[in-house]
Order: C-alpha cells, then structure tokens, then sequence
C-alpha cells in the first residue's frame, strides 16, 4: 500500500493547502455528518489517544481537517506542520501520508516515520481509516490517530479500522431512521410509486422492482424525468424526497453528431443531454439500426483490432450507465425511438 502511495504521489509532498477561518466554519457547520461522526469518534478515542499521547483528527470527504484534538503537547508538534484544522492532507498536497493513503486507498493504513512523504513527519506514525458512507458509497470522512513515532502500537490499526466500521454503521442506522420518517410523513398514492429521499434511497414503493437507490440522469427536478430502471416518471418534490409517479409520455433518444458527440434524452418536452465519446456514439448508431437488437459478435466489428467479448460488455456496461434503462441485453437493444440531429 504505501509503494503504491509513493507511485501516486512520489517525492517528499507540499505544503497542505489551507482553508480561511470563515471557510473553515462554513465547512463544519455545513457538515451533517461531523456532529454524529464526532460524538462516536471522541467516545470510541479520544481517551485512548490521550493516554498514548496521539491526537484524534477528523477530516471530511475531501481531506480537510475538520477537528484536531488530544495533548497539548503534541497540538504544538503538529501545528509546526500545519497538521491543523483547515488543512487539506490528500496524497496530491503532502505526499504519503495517513490521511491521503486512506482515501485514496479507501482502507486503513499506519504510516510509519519515513514511509511519510514529508521529512518533517519522519518522527510520526499515523494510523488512518476511511468512513465510506454506506447510503451513498462516497468517502464522509477519514479517522486519524497521530503521534510520535516511538508511540506505535501494533493494535491501533485495528482499534482505528473498528471504529470506522462503527461510525459507518451508524451513519447507515441514522438513515434508516429518517427513511422510516419519510415514509410516515408522505401520503403515499394509491397507484404506483417509489419514494426516494434526497440521496435518491427508495424509501418506500408500489408496483416496481426497485434497487436500494435510484440512479438518475442528471438529477432529479419537478415534472417529467428519465429514471434508470424506471423509465419515464413524474418528479414530485415531497418534505425530505422525491415521489415518482409512472407517466405514459413518449420517450426519445436524440443522437447529435457534429462537433460534440451527445445523446439527448426527451420525455415529454423535458430533455437530460448526456456527452458520448466516438465508441459509445457508433455503439448508439448500430444498436438504432438494427430495431431487434444486437449480439457481442456485431458489437465487436467496431474495434480495429481483435478484442474479447468481455471488453465489449465493458464497454456497453458503461455507456448503459450513462444512459440507464434505454439499453436492455440479450441481445442489446434500445428500449425507445430513435432520432438523429446534427
């Protein structure tokens, strides 16, 4: 892992960027996340960082460090490096460091003395671990226990690792609850629906077999909207969510060649715009040609060279992500007309 690390960012690292103290604020007064991470964080630590003479730091999703404490005595160490709240610790800024390898790793790592890319971190260890938000599988934060390097231990990465666990399930617990208040809180219709909560988890649902969260071009937003899975729905926005309705407008597929290569998805009179590159827009061009679908041996006749049937799956499993539902397999065909513009 720290080989990897120094492949990413080698060297000895920068000077972190830092945050104003307004910026700062906003950040952590912004942050839903930190007053329910950091409870657990300093209950689950904090006492056990002191009697170590280690720091507990906090950081948000992008490696700004929300929240540092633990011993005066290594607060002053730190500060001298700008281990401090406000800065940013990726890998890109500072080189290998606790911090950074976790995110960017997305597992907990100890950093030991001279594995840090920063020769003023030579007498640290710091032991990391990611918090990966389950509902949304984006990073929330990182935990870091820091201190001198004579004060390792071979138990804190596992004590540290633990406690991300924890916090995660927390987070996962949490949201439970406020769908379970969004369910109790909508008069859900008759016919059928799917309720989602702003982080687009379905909340509740009648007549779809729907995934745990909606993946939705572009967003959703009042009125008419393509729904990966779905289709074509009505958007309503609700106190906490959205409730989908399913809507008999006409759906189609706008493939507009020129300059910038782009599919346009209409429903109704709304439209989501979504860029192709050239191998997506001739998969889009032969798949509209041929109304009864197409097999992997047809796709594979867009490649120059010899590829194997697992490379074309790739690749259609990744333009069926852009576009969501409009392409179903076996064999792969599009679910609704198709127009071509320049």
């Amino acid at each position: 892992m720290i080989a990897r690390s120094w492949g990413r960012a080698p060297g000895r690292g920068g000077v972190p960027e830092m945050l104003p103290e307004s910026a700062l604020a906003e950040r952590q007064r912004e942050n839903d996340e930190l007053p329910i991470l950091g409870e657990l964080l300093n209950e689950r630590l904090l006492s056990m960082a002191g009697q170590a003479e280690n720091q507990l730091v906090v950081t948000d999703g992008e490696g700004y460090i929300l929240s540092v404490l633990g011993p005066r005595s290594v607060r002053r160490q730190s500060d001298g490096i700008g281990f401090v709240a406000g800065a940013r610790w990726r890998e890109a800024d500072v080189g290998t460091n606790g911090i950074g390898t976790a995110m960017a790793e997305r597992a907990p790592v100890q950093v030991f003395g001279p594995e840090h890319g920063r020769e003023e971190q030579h007498a640290w260890v710091c032991t990391s671990a990611p918090i990966i938000n389950p509902v949304t599988g984006e990073l929330a934060a990182t935990v870091t226990l820091a201190g001198s390097f004579r004060t390792a231990h071979p138990h804190t990465l596992a004590l540290v690792s633990a406690t991300a666990r924890e916090a995660e399930g927390e987070l996962l617990r949490l949201h439970q609850l406020k769908l379970n208040e969004l369910r109790g809180s909508v008069d859900q219709p008759v016919e059928n629906y799917v309720l989602v909560d702003e982080q687009y988890a379905v909340a509740a649902s009648r007549g779809f077999d729907c995934p745990g969260r909606l993946s939705v071009i572009g967003g959703l937003h009042e009125g008419s909207v393509w729904v990966r899975d779905l289709g074509a729905m009505n958007a309503e926005s609700v106190p906490g969510g959205w409730l989908l309705r399913p809507i008999a407008a006409q759906s189609v597929l706008e493939l507009c060649g020129g300059p910038l290569l782009r599919a346009v998805i209409w429903v109704g009179s709304e439209r989501t715009e979504v860029p192709l590159n050239f191998r997506h827009w001739r998969i889009l061009q032969v798949l509209a040609s041929h109304a009864q679908g197409v097999g992997l041996e047809g796709l594979r006749e867009l490649w120059d060279e010899p590829v194997t049937p697992v490379t074309v799956r790739a690749e259609v499993s990744r333009l069926r992500a852009k576009l969501g539902g409009i392409i179903v397999a076996r064999p792969y065909r599009l679910t609704v007309p198709v127009v071509f513009s320049d």
